[in-house]
């Protein structure tokens, strides 16, 4: 029997994906939705048709990386599928942004998702998978989103890396790079002094398009996927323009 583990499920992409997992994947028996609040994810039972296990917990404390590890081992189950979906972002210059703000970010983004990506592969097999939400971000350095931007960049590079030395035990990695999506992430982002440091989001991405191609990319095992054409734009651009060229052109977006 092999489950799926998907952290950040409570809402956004990570509800989405809980969603619309069973279109992609038959072969997951059970989901493990992992989040803080587990009001909403008792709510994910009612959007599923596989088996849902709510695990309500904070993926920025120690402990949590023990308890996880106990309740794989408690199961016997293997994992077939884990999806990285925690993570936050915060707009605004470094004099903005709180610092446990800013710190919170990279144990979250960063830091959390090593964790549990270090404690979920023992319990996986040949064929197994790996998607690592990350971010078209992750392809140039962002003033006004510096630290979530470099988060991404970790992101991707871990990812990457990772997929090479998983390849012989058969496990694949993907990192799946969207632009602006429809989520709760402005709600938490646009919280800082100040509020309308990033205000423009050009070619908004839905949900529901970012998790199909997740899915889909995932499902044969691709090491990167870029979603939408505009990413796919900005991506080209980021290899071939001075990153000078590309911050301050950011930034004029968004006066």
């Amino acid at each position: 029997m092999s489950i799926a583990i998907i952290t950040g499920a409570s809402s956004g992409i990570g509800r989405e994906f809980v969603n619309k997992l069973s279109s992609y994947f038959n072969n997951i028996t059970e989901i493990w939705a992992v989040a803080r609040r587990e009001n909403l994810l008792n709510e994910l039972k009612d959007i599923t048709d596989i088996p849902l296990k709510a695990i309500p917990m904070d993926l920025t404390k120690e402990a949590c990386f023990d308890e996880l590890c106990d309740l794989l081992k408690q199961s016997g189950k293997d994992v077939g599928l884990l999806i990285n979906c925690a993570g936050y972002g915060k707009f605004g210059s470094y004099a903005d942004i709180e610092n446990l703000a800013a710190l919170g970010m990279i144990d979250l983004n960063c830091r959390a998702l090593v964790g549990v990506t270090n404690v979920v592969i023992p319990f996986m097999r040949q064929g197994a998978k790996i998607l690592q939400v990350c971010s078209i971000s992750s392809f140039q350095p962002l003033p006004l989103m510096s630290v979530y931007a470099a988060s991404k960049v970790f992101v991707l590079n871990y990812s990457r890396a990772l997929s090479v030395e998983l390849k012989p035990k058969g496990i694949s990695v993907t990192a799946l790079c969207p632009g602006w999506v429809d989520t709760p992430f402005f709600a938490t982002a646009t919280k800082t002094k100040n509020p309308n440091a990033v205000t423009k989001y050009t070619f908004m991405q839905t949900p529901e398009r970012v998790v199909k191609q997740g899915l889909k990319a995932t499902k044969k095992g691709r090491m990167v996927s870029i979603v939408g054409w505009y990413s796919k734009i900005l991506y080209v651009l980021g290899k071939i323009l001075p990153v000078k060229i590309i911050m301050n052109t950011w930034l004029k977006t968004q006066k």
